[in-house]
């Protein structure tokens, strides 16, 4: 009665009191629904409308009597404050309604544990698209369900079936509350065959369909010959979809084994050179989210790859990013670096101010280095983007931008080639962890078997059978994995190594190309670990340095070749023979080469470090490859002027210092102890 006067003083009065009494839990559900349509009037009238938000929070977070139209009432009625012209208001109602969604499933998350010991008989869901009920749920599941429906509803532009009384919804909000629910009540939908059903049946055709026209886009091409325009992807909304499809992924791939192989095929067409140079890079960060989850990685295998008349998805996923990888030095973003990095430096924490044609800067008069790649003239900068084992993205979590954002020189880049050194450390953490389990437990099973036990020869046997079993289902699913990327990291790796301009990159390149030798030779795959070996011994010596076995190895040849990705073929560039390496040696070449004198820069001297420690540490898995190895080495050795001295070692035996070279000890010393020593 208080609230029906309208009088503002009386009505905050009124709303206080009961507002009171709500939190001392004495309002019935018959009260509560007069209280709701008591909140109603007053929204309609344009009256306190914050502490109407404030009495319906109160109202469903103190107590659960509220369900059913009174519950949809109450939501659209944050919902339609969310739209009013107030900005304190609509932000307010904001923040409401996603509490309120949250409430509404705590409730049946609460509920699922109170009747957790009760076992009830699965009831199969029709497919039926109009379901005003379902009567296999509880309330507070009937009224998540019903919800949730809506939400995908909304955003499909299509009228509500529970939410009666909404006017108007912007697909971003509803996106979001879409990828809050999926990302904070993963077990709702994994326990819940209704919920199961929504996410099959609703949430995957609606992103499928909201991500038609960044599809059907292609940058720069004409639109006058197609009967109709092409639609241009708009940002808040892709990346939003690429935000729910990570979680889709990341929580239901077991659910969605179908579904999320249509998604991957889509990240992977938007790394496509015609895609903006925005949806590249949020594809790109969508896709390192997955890379730092090796065991997500394994399932894309099983699932696909490994599955005769799939697609090749994991392979696909690895070769489009080396293929990223090339697009970007063979077609530059167009603009100024220093230009392009004032929108993006305050988030990135990278600094691009060099101009592209000299990757220098100037500090206090002296000129210092800018980490970069540089190939035939294309200068792209290295930023510092994430710690490596982790995917912090940048662009997808711009959810307050509605224009595209400037994409920073070089951020694509460096989002891609932590994807690279990410991917192989978790893929190889993973199988060698893998492997060491699988050892120990045979060494366990011989143990067992060779000590006295009560156990009978049958067990034993079974025992031995079972574990013969699982381990040749892993090394099927480990060689799989290798076979299905070793051809694309290596194509990317290898450009990269060739474009590198910086000490610390260069390093992460080698560690990861002889990680992923070393996992070869542990698995016996021969090819591969010969490429791998093959690439660090060629990084070792002079440009098209004529040395026979590197050259006529199976491995050698693939840089002639090309790989594929969703069927199409990729040309792999061939490396530059530029340097912009400090020269650190010069010397007489052991066999006959055409330039006579050759030199050695300090990425060949990095890459023969690599080389020694691969021999020193994993000699036992190189076999055939140790060929390659003192091959090469026996080169560089006599490049360098190495002599035998008494003990062992070996000492300069003729002048190998030029006027552009630094001294033998100092650049035979790693990269920190050459720091300490003073060199710049």
């Amino acid at each position: 009665m208080g609230c029906g006067t309208k009088e503002p003083k009386i009505t905050q009065l009124c709303l206080a009191a009961i507002q009171r009494l709500m939190s001392h839990e004495v309002v019935s559900e018959t009260a509560a629904g007069n209280i709701i349509n008591m909140l109603w009037q007053l929204m309609e009238n344009s009256l306190e409308e914050l502490k109407l938000l404030q009495t319906v929070l109160v109202l469903l977070t103190t107590n659960t009597v509220v369900h059913d139209e009174a519950l949809s009432k109450a939501i659209v009625l944050c919902f339609r404050l969310h739209f009013t012209k107030d900005n304190i208001t609509n932000n307010t109602a904001a923040a409401t309604v996603r509490q309120v969604v949250t409430v509404v499933f705590e409730r049946m998350v609460a509920e699922d544990e109170r009747h957790r010991d009760i076992i009830e008989q699965p009831v199969l869901v029709q497919g039926n698209s109009n379901r005003r009920s379902v009567s296999t749920l509880k309330p507070c599941a009937k009224d998540a369900y019903m919800l949730f429906q809506d939400l995908c509803q909304l955003v499909n532009a299509d009228a509500p079936y529970w939410l009666v009384g909404m006017t108007e919804m912007t697909r971003t909000f509803g996106l979001e509350l879409l990828e809050s629910v999926l990302n904070d009540f993963p077990q709702v939908f994994l326990q819940h065959q209704e919920f199961s059903f929504l996410l099959k049946e609703r949430v995957c055709p609606l992103v499928i369909k909201l991500f038609s026209p960044n599809i059907k886009f292609r940058q720069g091409s004409s639109t006058s010959s197609s009967p109709a325009p092409v639609e241009k992807p708009y940002f808040p909304i892709c990346m939003r979809l690429l935000r729910v499809v990570s979680v889709l992924i990341k929580q239901f791939y077991s659910l969605l084994v179908t579904e999320c192989e249509i998604f991957l095929s889509l990240l992977v067409k938007f790394l496509d050179a015609d895609k903006p140079q925005w949806l590249r890079a949020v594809a790109v960060e969508s896709i390192h989210r997955f890379r730092v989850q090796p065991q997500l990685l394994r399932s894309f295998c099983q699932s696909y790859d490994m599955k005769q008349h799939s697609t090749k998805v994991f392979r696909d996923i690895v070769n489009a990013l080396g293929s990223f990888i090339q697009s970007l030095f063979l077609v530059p973003p167009t603009g100024n670096p220093a230009t392009s990095n004032q929108a993006g430096n305050n988030n990135l924490g990278g600094s691009v101010s060099a101009p592209a044609n000299s990757g220098m800067v100037g500090i206090g008069g002296g000129v210092t280095l800018l980490p970069a790649f540089e190939y035939r003239g294309t200068w792209i900068p290295i930023l510092t983007i994430t710690v490596q084992g982790s995917a912090k993205a940048t662009y997808l979590e711009m959810l307050d931008k509605v224009e595209p954002p400037t994409i920073p020189e070089g951020y694509a880049m460096s989002v891609a080639f932590h994807c690279l050194l990410d991917l192989v450390r978790g893929i190889t953490s993973m199988i060698e962890g893998e492997l060491g389990e699988l050892e120990t437990e045979c060494q366990t099973t011989t143990e067992e078997g060779s000590s006295p036990t009560q156990s009978t020869e049958q067990q034993d046997l079974q025992s031995t059978s079972d574990q013969m079993d699982k381990e040749i289902v892993s090394r099927a699913v480990w060689e799989e994995m290798v076979n299905a990327c070793w051809c694309g990291l290596l194509a990317a790796l290898s450009l990269l190594l060739d474009a590198s301009t910086d000490e610390a990159a260069t390093e992460n390149i080698l560690k990861a190309e002889l990680t992923m030798a070393a996992l070869c030779g542990r698995l016996g795959l021969v090819t591969s670990r010969d490429a791998f070996i093959t690439a660090i011994c060629k990084g070792s010596l002079p440009p098209h340095y004529a040395l026979t076995v590197l050259n006529t190895t199976t491995a050698a040849t693939l840089s002639n070749k090309s790989y594929s990705v969703q069927g199409q073929s990729v040309m792999m560039i061939s490396p530059s023979s530029e340097s912009h390496q400090q020269v650190v040696a010069v010397g007489q070449p052991l066999a006959v080469q055409p330039q006579g004198t050759v030199m050695l820069t300090s990425k060949n001297i990095q890459c023969m470090r690599t080389l020694l420690n691969l021999a020193h540490c994993h000699g036992a898995v190189l076999g055939t490859s140790w060929q390659l190895v003192l091959a090469t080495l026996q080169h560089l050795v006599w490049i360098l002027g190495l002599k035998p001295s008494s003990g062992g070692a070996l000492k300069p035996g003729r002048a190998v210092e030029g006027p552009s070279t630094v001294p033998f000890k100092d650049f035979m010393q790693p990269p920190a102890s050459r720091v300490q020593n003073g060199e710049s």
